[in-house]
């Protein structure tokens, strides 16, 4: 049985996208930014095999709830626990301590 977790991701490398064709860019997620999102799970087993969770949401920055596929979201979010556990270190030594 699959579950829905709420949580936060660190985008590592933003994206942009355009409503039509040469038209005026916005910001999709910034880089170095956390957001708020979901993942559903796989069993341990599976989550082994498949490397990463089942499916994928976050709220991007024009607060839309979006899917993103596994392939685009190791891309885009760091899924490194050692990475993310380094940021949040360095949050709190700088004194920021806050999400961005």
């Amino acid at each position: 049985m699959s579950d829905i977790i709420k949580t936060k991701f660190l985008c590592k490398s933003g994206s942009r996208t355009a409503s039509r064709l040469g038209g005026p860019w916005k910001d999709r997620f910034i880089e170095d930014k956390w957001y708020d999102g979901e993942y559903q799970t796989w069993s341990e087993q599976l989550f082994r095999l498949n490397g990463g969770w089942r499916r994928y949401w976050v709220i991007n920055e024009q607060g839309v709830k979006e899917e993103i596929s596994k392939a685009q979201f190791k891309l885009m979010f760091e899924t490194d626990t050692q990475q993310l556990r380094d940021k949040k270190i360095n949050q709190i030594i700088d004194g920021d301590g806050k999400e961005r």
